[in-house]
């Protein structure tokens, strides 16, 4: 006889621990703040608005340490002012060869000019000897003019080049900077919609989160939630998930509230379960539930709930 009760109660203990588990009040209207994208795929969390805070959209909700994307756009900085003054350099000395290009080309023209003069003397007038040296100086002013041409022109050229050269590097290094400074914009996260802050609890510890923590990128650092379509949100174990289903009805009740109880259903169970290492070995899976006539009792987001399946 004494065993036999011992066995009811065994028994009596699974059934109520698989029909009843514990979840988290929160709102369908909810901004999810997770870790940004961050080299070395962690970071550390430099500031954040105290949990519970009601926020409006703009007001300010976590800071990621930004050190070694200060440093990066410090060195791109560095990066684009030389760039620039190489360039102005460059741009100077082009100058100065093109302003000496010109000024040979100009005495070349000249020099060409006056050979030409000398060159149509008639031989009768100043000898043969003369003449051909007047033809001689001709031809050679005539190449110099020409060569002088050439430089003038591959000078020109060369300041056209550079100049784009120095517009594309430009714009590709202030692209850079701006990308870099992006990113470190994006460590500030600021809230779209007005609600309470809630912060979010590590997936390995289960502790929550809080400034001065390291968080890898992507997982969940906080959330802001309204009051209103108020819903729970809980965690099954794969051993009990059987006995969930989507539609089934439960009774929800709330440590915070203790006279207060609703009836909900099941709306969704997702298709994989998760490891949550605070929690135990084994495979978790989220369960979310809607509540009836949620509004008339004064639920807050973060608040602890008890999910009891109903029976039939």
């Amino acid at each position: 006889m004494k065993k036999t009760v011992i066995l009811l109660l065994i028994i009596f203990s699974c059934t109520c621990q698989a029909e009843m588990f514990t979840g988290m009040v929160e709102s369908s209207q909810t901004q999810v703040v997770n870790m940004p994208q961050v080299r070395g795929w962690q970071a550390k969390i430099s500031e954040m608005t105290e949990e519970g805070t009601f926020v409006e959209p703009g007001d300010f909700l976590v800071r990621i340490d930004g050190s070694e994307l200060d440093s990066t756009i410090e060195s791109k900085t560095e990066q684009l002012d030389v760039f620039k003054a190489s360039a102005k350099r460059d741009m100077i000395q082009i100058q100065i060869d093109l302003n000496n290009a010109k000024l040979a080309h100009e005495k070349a023209q000249v020099a060409r000019k006056v050979a030409q003069l000398k060159a149509d003397v008639p031989v009768d007038f100043i000898g043969e000897l003369e003449y051909k040296e007047r033809q001689l100086t001709l031809k050679k002013s005539i190449k110099t003019l020409d060569e002088s041409k050439n430089e003038l022109a591959a000078i020109e050229q060369k300041q056209r080049e550079k100049k784009i050269e120095i517009e594309l590097g430009t714009e590709q290094k202030e692209k850079d900077l701006a990308y870099w400074k992006n990113q470190l914009d994006s460590m500030t996260i600021h809230a779209n919609q007005s609600g309470y802050v809630i912060y979010a609890s590590h997936p390995w510890t289960g502790s929550k989160y809080q400034t001065g923590d390291q968080a890898n990128s992507g997982m969940e650092i906080l959330k802001v939630s309204k009051k209103q379509n108020m819903k729970v949100k809980a965690w099954v174990n794969a051993i009990d998930i059987p006995n969930i289903a989507e539609g089934k009805k439960v009774s929800v009740s709330f440590d915070a509230l203790p006279n207060a109880q609703v009836d909900g259903q099941i709306t969704s169970v997702s298709s994989g379960g998760r490891d949550k290492k605070d929690w135990g070995d084994g495979l978790y899976y989220e369960v979310e539930i809607g509540l009836n006539d949620a509004d008339n009792i004064p639920l807050l987001p973060g608040m602890s709930a008890l999910i009891i399946l109903s029976e039939g």
